[in-house]
């Protein structure tokens, strides 16, 4: 139908009730809910929620705005050049992300198609992103299709977006311009979008995966004689022993089913030591976090011999597990406390330890650059041993920050500063790091957002929360990048006078393969893994040929994997050739386009697809493959 036969059939349907059986199924069923929602067609915008609601369900939405992130950066070219815009709502139709022309996103403030603007069909009647949610598949509505007048003057495409983990619905991507720019493909487009933001959600989940058993191995001879159960971020049960099964059974919980602590899922992280405390008082439990972000548990389920009134204690990384109950804190590093070593036994690094060491002691500020998995969290630890402060090391991966969080999350928030807030407020990052460290990790792809903020922050020192009083503290700074700052300076994404502010000190951690301590680094990861494994020369001679694109992150991983296939505590020559054979060493270019390509290949695929936000073209570029090699390991035809 063309727009006149569809206006003409919405007027008959808006005066009589009367459905024309020319229009679309998908329009006549939402038309008709409309109705029900007693919507009247002369409504003239969607609601708007207050601020401090939007910031609450940015907040709660952050690993879908996260996943969306780069889709929704790259719209702002080739969409500007279609009069368009791209849209994320979360599962109510609320939209917390708008990116692409910018004059389209000033017209839709109009009608509130803006951060804060609800477009459920309850809300606003018929339109794509409420359509899209009610029938739960990918929608597009053109002009006269939309219920409310004010609305037909614009067209959208949208795709629900779902968890790949268990199909829960998390969203939805939307495509929207004035009617006037209606083109056909946007649906294709959008539907494009959300499949690649349901693969970026399942890579970092296998990432999530990878984390958590790594964590899981390197512990797992702390509790030798105790039931361990590992939980993903969902709740879901990774791996249990079955006396862990059986004990939870034993603290009335029902396994037989789906996982009993799925509920989980719905629990902010921060709240899981209070619940798992109430359904398994007689366990410990380790949180498992990346960055700021959680990725699981460790529960640790202890015998019932324990202490009348002992509760289950919590732990967060590197914790004893069995430490009194406490609320988490950042980890405080005393000045004399060289765990972890960092290992330097290459005479370039050495030199580097050496001025790192000497900055540390005058409170300079550190830059560290050096690629991913080089060390440099483990140096900014060392450059805070050496600093001689008392207070804590505080991490925090600027790139994981949510725009809207940035200053809640730097500076906290005074109790009742917004709904949804934390029972008497947060302290905020820097002020956990006063009198000691602040290691600012990943600043190349610190949000523009957040660079200005901590130029503020680096003025004077001075921290504001939000709706509390401002106050001043002492930060010795430490920073780390793995990006190209110049050519993010030159491209406006980075800002010059911040980074002079942060590199006072500049030095730059070698790739693994450059380094002549390999052994030595090796055997410290090893022992960190399993105190109880060992490795011979010769295995160690086996290894070390091989490319480490993901440098000691990614051989901390395989030394992980070679503990596991190993029952005398040896790991040997023979141990490695079984499970990596002649892919250690670096498969020429023609082998890997050929598809030659083993588990850890792939694995180093997955990692650095998911940290480049699944940039496709950047993670070849990082791990020196072409294309197609990179769509191979995605299981994913080359478009």
């Amino acid at each position: 139908m063309d727009q006149r036969d569809v206006r003409a059939a919405w007027q008959k349907f808006v005066e009589r009730g009367t459905l024309s059986g020319d229009v679309r199924s998908t329009v006549a069923a939402s038309w008709q809910r409309s109705r029900q929602h007693s919507i009247t067609v002369d409504r003239q915008k969607a609601p708007l929620v207050a601020e401090a609601e939007l910031f609450r369900q940015r907040a709660k939405h952050a690993a879908l705005r996260q996943a969306a992130r780069c889709a929704l950066q790259n719209s702002k070219t080739f969409l500007s050049e279609a009069g368009s815009i791209m849209i994320l709502t979360d599962p109510t139709g609320l939209i917390i992300d708008t990116q692409g022309d910018a004059r389209v996103i000033d017209a839709g403030r109009a009608v509130h198609l803006e951060h804060g603007g609800r477009w459920s069909e309850a809300d606003i009647g018929t339109n794509a992103i409420g359509a899209a949610l009610a029938d739960s598949c990918p929608v597009q509505i053109h002009g006269a299709e939309h219920f409310c007048t004010e609305v037909q003057r614009w067209t959208c495409a949208a795709v629900p977006v779902h968890d790949p983990n268990d199909g829960e619905l998390l969203g939805v991507v939307d495509i929207s311009g004035p009617a006037s720019t209606f083109n056909p493909q946007s649906l294709a487009l959008a539907v494009a979008v959300g499949h690649h933001v349901e693969s970026v959600l399942a890579q970092l989940a296998r990432q999530d995966k990878e984390q958590l058993l790594c964590d899981f191995i390197a512990k797992r001879a702390t509790w030798a004689t105790e039931e361990c159960i590992l939980l993903d971020r969902r709740g879901a049960i990774l791996h249990a022993t079955e006396r862990g099964l059986r004990a939870m059974k034993d603290n009335g919980l029902n396994t037989d089913g789906d996982a009993p602590t799925r509920f989980l899922k719905t629990v902010a992280f921060e709240d899981w030591p209070a619940k798992l405390r109430e359904i398994l008082p007689h366990a410990s439990f380790e949180l498992v976090k990346n960055g700021s972000t959680g990725v699981g548990a460790i529960v640790v389920m202890h015998a019932r011999r324990r202490a009348p009134g002992e509760r289950g204690a919590v732990a967060m990384r590197g914790r004893d597990a069995a430490a009194p109950s406490r609320p988490a804190q950042p980890e405080a590093k005393p000045a004399n406390n060289k765990s972890p070593r960092f290992v330097a036994e290459d005479p370039n690094v050495q030199a580097i330890v050496r001025r790192v060491e000497a900055a540390a002691a005058r409170k300079m500020p550190i830059l560290i650059r050096g690629e991913t998995g080089t060390g440099k969290e483990q140096l900014a630890r060392h450059a805070h041993a050496a600093s001689g402060r008392s207070g804590s090391f505080v991490a925090v991966n600027c790139a994981a920050l949510p725009d809207s969080l940035i200053e809640a999350e730097l500076f906290g928030y005074a109790d009742g500063a917004f709904t949804g807030a934390r029972s008497g407020g947060a302290t905020g990052l820097v002020k956990e790091a006063d009198g000691g460290t602040l290691f600012l990790d990943e600043i190349g792809d610190m949000p523009v957002a957040l660079q200005g903020v901590l130029l503020r922050l680096l003025d004077d020192w001075t921290v504001r929360p939000v709706g509390g009083a401002a106050y001043k503290v002492d930060v010795f700074l430490v920073s780390a990048t793995n990006a190209a700052l110049d050519k993010a300076i030159a491209d406006g994404r980075f800002r010059s006078d911040l980074l002079y502010r942060l590199n006072t000190l500049e030095v730059r951690l070698p790739r693994l393969r450059e380094r002549c301590d390999f052994d030595a680094i090796a055997r410290q990861l090893l022992h960190k893994i399993d105190p109880g494994c060992a490795i011979t020369a010769g295995a160690l001679a086996r290894l070390a040929p091989n490319h480490w694109h993901g440098n000691i992150r990614e051989l901390g991983n395989m030394l992980a994997r070679l503990t596991l296939g190993v029952s005398n505590g040896l790991i040997d020559e023979a141990c490695v050739d079984a499970m990596i054979g002649q892919v250690v060493a670096r498969p020429s270019p023609a082998e890997a386009d050929a598809g030659s390509l083993h588990d850890v290949q792939r694995a180093r695929i997955l990692m650095v697809y998911a940290e480049t936000n699944g940039n496709v073209s950047e993670t070849a570029r990082r791990l020196g493959v072409s294309r197609n090699t990179i769509y191979r390991a995605l299981g994913q035809p080359r478009p």
